[in-house]
């Protein structure tokens, strides 16, 4: 896989040089290419092209304004309050304020044929929670986060990128087997319950648009190389979401039978780094794509060794993974319809019912499939059916199968100002479940008013079970500028 990747990456660079080497003549605009220019820049109309103007060349004082736009340096933003509370007792566990700022900016290298531009984006946040600071200290009272920052360089069939980003690979809705690049947000995991709950990571990215026969609309492969490995951390004691078993081995530490070692996260770069290759092609209306993957693993399963003492210390690890998958969308009118499908061989987990924690490596398949519709004008609904599968397991690694079902409904009402929904996913192999009927109220352009609850089920053992007192309701308000 390093190996791929590095030819990979040499073939990008050349490819980037190679535009900027013929930019003394417009480029010839072939029909169906994804990366041809606008008739703005060549002089040349495409039938059936929606983003052409026109055949003409735009006058000076056109010209002087779309240069103007292109290279000034954009910025927006928002205010937000969002509190969070325990159902069961009232108390806010979460009152975070939040500030979060964008921007970026862009320069055309060459203004006439515009064979390659420089682009810069970055977004961050400064928080005040003073609720989730008194629980532990996964978090401070005031804390400044960077979330993306990266530079882009985009030729005519070559991008790239260095900075930190996010990368969303697979096209699944609610459950992702391939997106395996950004880890999880261990401080707010269910965030407003719909939010994206992943955190950048530093790496380098390319993306090449490959020749194509007549019958492919578009071919595209993508490499992301993350020199060192960011990982989900687990969450410190006392914290909002602690899991069960995390929080019952700590409390047996306190009886000196057992000790429980830092989380030992990756250090050595390009060693305990992430590496993945992603190919995706359009054929007849279908989004296709092929994922392959071999890093760390996100998520860290628990080792345990005996001291001389005959006490245990177990230790989180991130053991190394490899992973292969395919992925579909297609778009039917109002529909579309998705999947994944993911192999994982070997793959770390955790073993049950053991009172040496441990981990056993079993091949671990993974799919996705689902459709989502829009009814009339505003009724909207996704249904995506998940399923894990392990071919070799002995009852070690617990379930040899399991399934279950994502879900999101929702309607717009008073001029698509006020949405109503609820969404949720439901385990049907016992794993329990998790709903949040929520409303949303929007104020104009500027303003947005949400209100939701969060409630978990099952037994305290299973996934969504262990947080079955836990259950707790959201209120946001948010200013955008």
């Amino acid at each position: 896989m390093k190996t791929c990747l590095t030819y990979f990456f040499g073939i990008l660079l050349f490819c980037i040089e190679g535009n900027s080497a013929f930019a003394i003549e417009p480029p010839e605009v072939l029909a169906g290419d994804p990366f041809a220019e606008t008739a703005s820049s060549t002089g040349i109309s495409l039938t059936g092209d929606p983003f052409a103007e026109n055949s003409e060349k735009p006058s000076e004082v056109e010209a002087e304004a779309l240069e103007q736009n292109r290279n000034s340096f954009f910025q927006k933003g928002w205010l937000e309050s969002r509190n969070q509370f325990w159902l069961r007792n009232g108390r806010a566990f979460s009152t975070r304020q939040r500030l979060w700022l964008e921007g970026g900016s862009s320069l055309a290298f060459d203004t006439v044929a515009e064979v390659a531009t420089a682009r810069f984006f970055v977004s961050g946040s400064a928080d005040f929670d003073l609720a989730a600071a008194d629980l532990s200290t996964d978090h401070d009272q005031f804390s400044a986060i960077l979330h993306e920052a990266y530079f882009t360089v985009e030729g005519r069939s070559a991008d790239l990128v260095i900075g930190q980003k996010m990368v969303r690979w697979g096209t699944g809705d609610g459950v992702n087997p391939l997106d395996l690049i950004n880890p999880q947000d261990h401080r707010d995991p269910f965030a407003s319950g719909r939010g994206d709950n992943r955190l950048a990571v530093p790496l380098i990215q390319g993306i090449v648009s490959l020749p194509v026969p007549d019958y492919v609309q578009e071919l595209t492969l993508e490499a992301v190389v993350v020199p060192l490995a960011k990982v989900t951390s687990l969450n410190a004691a006392g914290s909002a979401w602690e899991p069960l078993a995390l929080q019952k081995m700590r409390d047996e530490e306190q009886t000196g039978t057992i000790c429980v070692a830092n989380q030992e996260k990756p250090a050595q770069w390009f060693e305990e780094g992430k590496y993945g290759l992603h190919l995706t092609t359009t054929v007849g209306g279908w989004d296709l794509g092929l994922t392959g993957y071999s890093g760390i693993k996100n998520i860290p399963v628990f080792t345990a060794k005996p001291e001389s003492n005959n006490r245990l210390v177990i230790t989180p690890v991130h053991p190394r993974i490899t992973a292969f998958g395919a992925s579909f969308a297609k778009g039917v009118r109002r529909s579309t319809l998705r999947g994944e499908l993911a192999v994982k061989p070997r793959y770390p987990m955790q073993k049950k019912d053991v009172f040496i924690p441990g981990y056993s490596r079993r091949t671990l398949v993974e799919s996705v499939v689902g459709f989502d519709r829009t009814f009339g004008l505003n009724r909207y609904l996704n249904l995506q059916y998940f399923a894990e599968y392990m071919p070799e397991n002995d009852g070690i690694a617990g379930r040899r199968y399991s399934h279950g079902l994502t879900f999101e409904c929702s309607d717009l009402f008073f001029n698509d100002d006020l949405k109503l929904g609820v969404s949720g996913v439901v385990g049907f192999s016992g794993q329990g479940w998790a709903a949040q009927p929520y409303v949303e109220y929007r104020v104009g352009d500027s303003w947005l008013l949400t209100a939701s609850f969060f409630l978990f089920q099952g037994d305290e053992d299973e996934k969504y079970g262990q947080f079955a007192e836990r259950d707790f309701a959201s209120l946001r308000l948010r200013y955008s500028f």
